[in-house]
């Protein structure tokens, strides 16, 4: 797997680049997540922050506290999520992998929050699932 990956909002007014190895792609199960993005869970691709860089549209990078501890970053423009930083975890950006120019075969490593999953969505059964937040 490629050690860099760009990305990008709906409209490209931002612009990111990812310059590590991921560590973890991660789809969230919790109620928070669901109401934030509008799914039926979301995907994140969790990086250091020390390898996430935005090369363009800073200026139009708007931010929402959910929490005390979770902030969601997205574009002013056209409102795509871009990233979430979670206090807990201040050394982390959450990604939002619908953001990123990645290849196909890159599939989620872990479900989290389970306990809050849809009972439609379906798992797959090889993949670490948690009832709670993974520690980091």
């Amino acid at each position: 797997m490629s050690s860099h990956f760009s990305g990008s909002c709906g409209c490209g007014t931002i612009n990111f680049e990812v310059k590590a190895l991921r560590t973890n792609v991660v789809n969230c199960h919790c109620n928070s997540c669901r109401k934030m993005n509008g799914g039926s869970f979301s995907t994140y691709f969790v990086v250091s922050q020390k390898n996430f860089e935005l090369t363009a549209g800073e200026d139009f990078l708007s931010c929402f506290s959910l929490t005390e501890n979770a902030r969601k970053h997205f574009c002013k423009i056209c409102g795509t999520p871009v990233f979430n930083l979670n206090l807990k975890y201040p050394r982390l950006r959450m990604v939002h992998f619908g953001t990123l120019n990645l290849p196909a075969e890159t599939t989620p490593d872990v479900n989290i929050f389970c306990q809050s999953k849809l009972p439609w969505v379906a798992f797959d059964c090889e993949m670490m699932n948690f009832k709670q937040e993974i520690e980091k």
